[in-house]
Order: structure tokens, then sequence, then C-alpha cells
């Protein structure tokens, strides 16, 4: 039985360890790891990786050059402040602050300077700011605004956030969220003995101690924030009004393991806290971080499946906003992608300009489904079959041979995850277990073990070619942008006669303001790339 479940999904438009230095407070990454909130640990603190420079780079501290083959120095992933390896012990720690310690009246966001290694236009006087004679010309961590030293005085000192001001939770929009609790009094020596074991057991459950703990709690309220190792684990987040901070969620085994990279260069051009890591924490810490979040928006960087884990979890915490999905496609098919016109998958473009088109998006409305198995009336068969693996359709849903394969390729890719490090080679693994089935026709003669009804209505498949799959289609896309119906000539003259679309090179694109519809009868229209229009998506109620 199917049933709509969530009447919406509006659509707007390796593996090293940490070490810790033996004299310094900052963290050492390898090139090939990524930076996590885990990695947070306190503001000030820099995150260091090694990086190989094509153009000339200076230490920030001892200001010589950084020399030598390979990867010549330490930058650090939030603010690129850069060191030779030997000073990273005597840096100081003057990294970004992704919060402020006490929420204040009239704060005004700073910029946050970082001199040298950053050879751009200056934004001041309009020349180009020289870098290879020395650590010169300023740049801001936050609005990405680069000047030269002596335009820097022409500068206001506060920060407008630049061009991402609409996605980025800044500091002050962040602070540790404040709790109640009771102030302790002196109490007579028989309410003592009466509250002794309660007040022990409220004592470990806040993760509290307190001078004098026999004597119990009572009287007038004081506020304390909760903290882990002196930093706090509770936020209250007051985004700025008129904007919709982004929430980013990353998964690194998606397709062509892209996510280390890009989770490193969000987290530079957005707040650190704003992005995650699925492999580390899953979904539900930043959905937690967000929950009371007016008006934000997701973007997941992922396959299909990591959208459909995003938005079960959103399903699960049962928020009062529902916010807005984008997709960065980093899978191996990217079947909603390409529907929401995110394209096939993502090549190496700019985030910078990613970004600005999660901005500009519009919201499409997609349906999603809940199917319900149940056994049959008349089963004798006492034997449990496999479980269930999801009950909800973002996609498809199929039985048969390209389920088959589709498990195939999961519990190989669960197995041996090194062999599955780009999407030419997943694409290979499917093409293997697709030949392999075709031989071995597991699932020859479908029909001959299942009926199917459509409305009340029984279809006949007795007299139909055999089948070896059943598949019911909610977008127009499946296995990795193959069209089922395909384009017949019909359908080439509606879409030549469509307003405002226009053939090239034989791709779809729009205008970039354009609407689209997705309507049943215009969803097979609704595949595009990645340079035109581009949609966001959320989940509603049903």
């Amino acid at each position: 039985m199917l049933s709509c479940a969530t009447d919406c999904l509006d659509v707007c438009g390796g593996g090293g360890r940490l070490s810790a230095g033996d004299e310094s407070q900052n963290d050492l990454l390898p090139e090939d790891d990524d930076v996590s909130l885990e990695n947070v640990k306190d503001d000030g603190v820099h995150v260091w990786r090694l990086k190989h420079f094509n153009k000339p780079a200076y230490c920030n501290l001892c200001l010589n050059m950084l020399v030598g083959f390979g990867k010549q120095g330490l930058s650090c992933s939030f603010c690129k402040y850069t060191v030779h390896e030997r000073c990273a012990a005597r840096a100081p720690t003057n990294c970004i602050s992704t919060y402020v310690k006490s929420k204040k009246a009239n704060q005004v966001m700073m910029h946050h300077w970082v001199e040298g290694n950053y050879p751009a236009k200056c934004t001041r006087c309009r020349k180009n700011v020289k870098t290879y004679n020395g650590i010169t010309g300023l740049h801001c961590r936050w609005c990405q605004m680069t000047l030269h030293n002596k335009c820097a005085s022409q500068v206001k000192p506060e920060c407008t956030l630049g061009e991402l001001r609409d996605h980025i939770l800044p500091p002050i929009a962040i602070c540790p969220a404040v709790l109640e609790r009771q102030r302790s009094v002196p109490l007579t020596q028989n309410q003592s003995n009466r509250k002794l074991a309660i007040n022990r057991s409220e004592s470990a459950l806040q993760g509290l101690t307190s001078p004098g703990s026999s004597q119990g709690s009572q009287g007038s309220r004081e506020e304390e924030t909760t903290q882990v190792n002196g930093v706090p684990t509770s936020f209250q987040v007051t985004p700025f009004p008129g904007s919709h901070p982004l929430l980013v969620f990353i998964n690194r085994k998606s397709g062509g393991k892209q996510g280390a990279r890009i989770l490193r260069k969000l987290q530079y051009l957005l707040n650190p806290r704003q992005v995650y890591d699925l492999g580390r924490s899953g979904p539900g810490l930043g959905l937690q971080f967000f929950k009371d979040v007016p008006n934000f928006r997701i973007l997941c960087c992922g396959g299909d499946g990591t959208v459909g884990w995003v938005l079960d979890a959103i399903d699960k915490l049962h928020l009062n906003y529902k916010p807005p999905l984008a997709v960065l496609p980093l899978g191996t098919g990217n079947d909603l992608g390409r529907c929401l016109r995110w394209g096939g998958g993502y090549e190496g473009e700019s985030l910078f300009k990613i970004l600005k088109k999660v901005e500009k998006s519009q919201v499409v409305a997609m349906d999603r489904w809940q199917i319900e198995f149940s056994p049959p009336s008349d089963s004798t068969d006492d034997e449990p079959g496999d479980p269930i693996p999801y009950n909800i359709i973002n996609n498809y849903f199929s039985i048969g041979v390209d389920a088959s394969i589709a498990h195939r390729f999961h519990l190989m890719r669960e197995k041996y995850p090194e062999r599955f490090n780009s999407r030419m080679k997943n694409k290979l693994w499917y093409f293997e277990f697709g030949t392999s089935e075709t031989f071995s026709a597991t699932c020859k003669r479908l029909h001959e073990e299942i009926d199917i009804m459509c409305d009340g209505v029984a279809l006949d498949l007795a007299n139909r070619p055999p089948l070896e799959g059943i598949a019911l289609l909610n977008i127009p896309s499946i296995y990795g942008g193959c069209n089922l119906w395909g384009e017949g000539s019909t359908n080439k003259k509606r879409v030549k006669k469509s307003p405002g679309t226009k053939r090239k090179d034989d791709k779809w694109s729009t205008d970039q303001g354009s609407s689209v519809s997705l309507a049943s009868m215009d969803l097979h229209f609704a595949m595009q790339g990645m340079n035109q229009s581009v949609l966001l998506c959320s989940v509603g109620e049903g």
C-alpha cells in the first residue's frame, strides 16, 4: 500500500588522526584528512593541515618564504594563517571566533584580518595585491575582502559578511545557552538527611559539583551554562533578520570521495559550526543545533541516499519549521540532483558560485511516499523474509533485478570501501554486477510470483512480456539519468514551443529567473544541468 507520507519537498529554485603539538594548543591534520565539528575545540585554536603552495607563500610568524618540494608548510583550515612546520608550536592562538561568550546589546561584527598569501585585487583601489615579495595585503576571513595595507585605514572596521551574508551565521549570532539551577542555601539537619540522595542524583545528572552538597539546594535561581572541559555544548542561535543561514551536511563516502575537500572549503566560506560530516555525527547533531533557527536552509552534499538520510532525520525530529534542501550531487547516479537541476555530478565548480545559486534558487513541491508491507492473507510460509530497508520513497521503489544489483553494490561498498573511490569506478562496479545478473537471471519470470493491483484493478501480466523487475517512479530519472519513456516527437515539439527554453549542445537550459512547474505532466522535462537555474528542497507535512 502506498500513501503520500510527506506531501512536499519544497525545492528552492582519510583517515589520519589528530595530534596535538607538544608546545602548542593548535591541532595538526594530515593533508588527506578533513576537519569536522568535533575539531572546533575552542575559539582561537588553529587547525593545521599540510599544504602545497602553487605560488610563493610566506610564514605569518617568522615572515620567511616557505620553500621545499611537496608540502612546504602548514595552513589553518579556518583562517588560512600560514606557518612553517617548525613555527607551528610558537604560533599565537589568534584563529577566528565561532561564537561569543555572552550576548550583549548592540554587538557589532568586526573584520578578522589575515595578512599576506592572498593574491587578488584590492577591494578599495582595484589594483593587484602583490604577494611574491613578502607578507603584504590583508584578507578578511568572513567577508572575503582583500586590501592593500595602506588601504585598510580607509575601510570601516565593521564587517558586513560580504556576498554570502544570507548564508553565514556570524559569531555574534551564537552564544552559549543559559540554563537555570537552584542556588544552594543552608538547610536544617533533618532537611539535609531527607534530601541527601536526591541532591546527589541531581548533581550527577547536571554534571555539576557544589560545595556542601549534603546541605541540599533550595532558594533563588542562578544562571549557568552547560560546558564540557570549559567549552559550551549548548548554544542559542539568533541570526540576522532577513537572512537564511545554511546548514551543510557532507557525506565523504559518496561517489567520487570529494567530500573531504568540500568540507574544508565550506568551513572556510561559512562558520565552521554550520558544516557537519555525516560520517562522524550523522544529521542529528546539526539539526539539533539549528532546530530553533528561523528560515534556515540545508545543503546536502552527497548522493540520493544521503538526501534520503537527511530527510528521514528531519521527519523523526518533528521540527516546527521544515527547511528547504539543496543538493550538491557527489553520488554515482544523482537522479534527484538531475531532476532538481543541480546536475549529474559535482565536477569541481566554484563553491562560492554554488552558494550564490542556492541563495537565488526557487521552491518547487515534490511528493514523498510511504510504502507499507504486509504478508498475504493466504500465506502459509512461517519463515520471515528479509527486513525492509526503508519505507519512504523519494526517487523510486523497485523489486527485481535492479534491486538485486543495487543490494550487491551496497554490500560490496560496505565491505571494501577503498575500492569505491571514484564515480567512474562505481559505475564499472554497477556494470559488473549488471552483467553477472544478466547471465544468472536470478529474477527470471518475476511476473509468476507477483500480482499487481492498480486502483483495485489487477494487471494482466500473463499475456505480457516476462518481467524481471518492477519500478514505481516518483521522478523522471532512474539508473543515473535514464528516462524510461524516452523523448518522442510529441514531447520534443512541446519542449520547442515552451517559452524561455533553448537547445544547446544537446542539453536543456533555462534562464536564471524562470519558474518551472513540476506537476505530473511537466515533471518529464525537469532534468537540467548545473549551469541553469537551480532548485532547493524542504519537507512539509502531508
